[in-house]
């Protein structure tokens, strides 16, 4: 049997650059008691819970494919099995689109979580800041995205899945004021310090992964 698993972060989110790494990928808690590697159930049939059993982490049983059977008018399994999202941001340095070392250590994690994963599409999408003429930063978020897509392929992910598209300077992480003599910026260097968010690459993973 083969159970679904969507992996987009990352970093899911798995934040990669200079600033380091941020990840939500872990599993959340089980709420239901376990005995055995099963789930204990009642005479009634009901599962038994935890005492730290809420509503969201019912819910998000149903996401991963499992306690299907315990309240049913909370878990909504998808058909198929397991859904998991993991994304990765990479960052670049100002009006480059060379990966930098640390950013070439969190794709290859990223890879390393995706071992045993058969890949339905990867989907990158790179971005500028908003220094430079547009059509530029447009050209140079391709270059970004299509280092990031020739990374993963060089590293075992199969490249005819990976889709890769630069987005320009859209969708801002961070807006800074230009620099004024008396202004929180100062000088151009520390605008382009505090951009640094936007120079990024975000990416998706979708795939199906089989059942533990």
């Amino acid at each position: 049997m083969k159970t679904k698993t969507k992996i987009g972060l990352l970093v899911a989110a798995l934040a990669m650059a200079a600033s380091g790494v941020v990840c939500s990928a872990e599993e959340p808690a089980n709420p239901y008691v376990q005995a055995a590697g099963k789930t204990l159930m009642t005479p009634f049939g009901l599962c038994v819970r935890t005492g730290y059993w809420t509503p969201a982490l019912a819910e998000a049983q149903g996401a991963l494919g499992r306690n299907c059977n315990c309240d049913p008018d909370i878990i909504h399994c998808e058909a198929g099995g397991e859904k998991v999202v993991l994304s990765a941001d990479t960052l670049f340095t100002f009006n480059k689109s060379n990966l930098r070392p640390e950013g070439m250590e969190m794709l290859k994690e990223l890879t390393s979580r995706m071992a045993g994963l058969n890949v339905d599409v990867v989907m990158i999408n790179g971005y500028a800041d908003r220094i430079g003429g547009y059509e530029y930063n447009l050209k140079l978020s391709d270059r970004r995205a299509e280092a990031v897509k020739n990374f993963l392929a060089e590293n075992g992910v199969p490249a005819a899945r990976i889709h890769a598209e630069g987005k320009g300077q859209i969708d801002p992480v961070v807006d800074c004021p230009n620099p004024s003599p008396r202004g929180e910026i100062r000088t151009f260097q520390e605008l382009i310090k505090c951009l640094q968010p936007n120079r990024r690459a975000v990416i998706e993973v979708i795939g199906t992964r089989a059942a533990r």
